[in-house]
């Protein structure tokens, strides 16, 4: 057989490249064109590709159901000997908060508690802090409690233990620090009592069936109507406002006008009363506690959550509304008793009605998240009505028994759930 001459061999090669340029451009330009349709495509004429039609613009669907999980807790305090107990150790600032986890805290679940302290950076021993009854705990917990803690009560009888260094501002400086909200005041004063805090709640849709309706939730997301999306679950995190009102009442009972403040907030946000009132070391409620908790109700509130007492107290229902008149010490240095070692944590799922109000309350609450200062008088001005909801309670019971925090176990559960009626509230709650 005669071998090809060179000519002719330089033609073939010649004609491949030719068809390989070619081949290559095609590729190219078709890259080019895709990513030009990605870039410049117009959202109102999407292909489907199953049936290759165009797919008209829609308004995001409703979401089948919004969410927020609370979970109210007691006293929660890391002075005194708490830090002793903590430097001891080799976890040292990590120690008082190592068995929350056995609690199961949820992912967008919000931890809602009492900080029984001014945070400041004086170290006053234990021998101190127990003889003058002078609390104060130190910032550098504060790393590790932000991993738990969503939002503190400042309304308490010992908040103002270290005014002569201004230690309630320099406290609420330190939790701003700290990404904790916190709401209260040592002395009631007014404009202290309620806070609006902005909390994350999810929503789930049952599908999003179009890139546009994708497109029209990372919209939302860039406005700070919502925190994330995840396209696997389809679930979204709004931002989601409520109010919540602190009364100090050791040293006083509230006023008139103090009560009051609930009425100003509970007609726009879901709104929750945590009081700071009873006897010490008592195992129920008194008249005044009943008294006055009940008129926090009367008074607009979805619900009362109080403290102090360093026992858990009876709960009952009130016009359709929960009580726990007192959920004890979930973090805290006393170890006396079994009844100062066990505490009530209070969880409240709520579940929110989809409708045009909502829609609009839920736009609202993204100027919230940054300044709430502001966020009633806004709500106002909007013309805003409170959204419709219904809440599922359930309570977990703590042990802070053996120098820390946990989880109590199914027995001891079990007790303290018994006396204090829960399952007669529940049942009154109509769960």
């Amino acid at each position: 057989m005669t071998k090809p001459s060179k000519d002719v061999l330089y033609v073939i090669a010649f004609l491949c490249s030719l068809f390989f340029l070619n081949l290559l451009y095609s590729t190219l330009s078709l890259s080019r064109e895709s990513i030009k349709d990605l870039v410049d495509g117009d959202a109102h004429s999407l292909i489907d590709e199953n049936t290759a039609k165009p797919v008209e613009k829609k308004d995001l669907p409703n979401p089948d159901e919004v969410n927020l999980k609370l979970s109210f807790m007691g006293d929660v305090f890391w002075g005194r000997y708490v830090n002793d107990w903590s430097q001891a150790s080799s976890l040292k600032y990590q120690y008082p908060f190592s068995g929350l986890n056995t609690f199961q805290k949820v992912e967008k679940e919000a931890w809602i508690a009492n900080l029984e302290c001014p945070i400041t950076p004086i170290n006053l021993s234990s021998t101190e802090q127990d003889r003058l009854l002078k609390f104060t705990c130190l910032p550098q917990y504060l790393p590790e409690a932000s991993k738990w803690f969503d939002v503190f009560s400042l309304a308490n009888n010992h908040t103002d233990n270290m005014e002569d260094v201004m230690g309630y501002e320099v406290t609420k400086d330190y939790l701003e620090k700290s990404d904790i909200q916190y709401f209260g005041h040592y002395n009631n004063k007014q404009d202290n009592i309620c806070n609006v805090v902005t909390l994350e709640g999810s929503a789930s849709f049952s599908e999003l069936k179009t890139e546009v309706e994708y497109q029209k939730v990372l919209e939302m997301k860039s406005e700070d109507i919502l925190e994330e999306y995840n396209n696997d679950s389809l679930t979204t995190i709004f931002n989601v406002p409520i109010a919540l009102c602190g009364y100090h009442n050791v040293f006083r009972l509230p006023t008139k006008e103090e009560l009051s403040e609930i009425s100003k907030y509970s007609k726009l946000f879901p709104t929750f009363v945590m009081p700071h009132q009873g006897a010490e070391y008592g195992m129920k409620a008194d008249s005044l506690q009943q008294k006055y908790y009940k008129l926090m109700i009367d008074n607009g509130a979805d619900a009362v959550i109080g403290g102090h007492t360093h026992t858990v107290h009876n709960t009952e229902v009130y016009n359709g509304k929960l009580i726990a008149y007192s959920v004890g010490n979930f973090i805290f240095d006393q170890q006396l008793s079994t009844d100062v070692t066990r505490s009530l944590v209070v969880k409240a799922d709520m579940i929110f009605d989809i409708d045009d109000n909502f829609a609009k309350w839920l736009n609202f609450a993204a100027s919230c998240k940054y300044d709430s200062s502001d966020c009633l008088a806004e709500a106002i001005s909007k013309n805003l009505q409170k959204p419709t909801f219904t809440i599922k309670y359930d309570a977990i019971v703590g042990d802070s028994s053996a120098k820390l925090t946990k989880k109590a176990s199914i027995v001891e559960s079990n007790k303290v759930l018994d006396r204090i009626n829960w399952s007669k509230t529940l049942e009154d709650l109509g769960q």
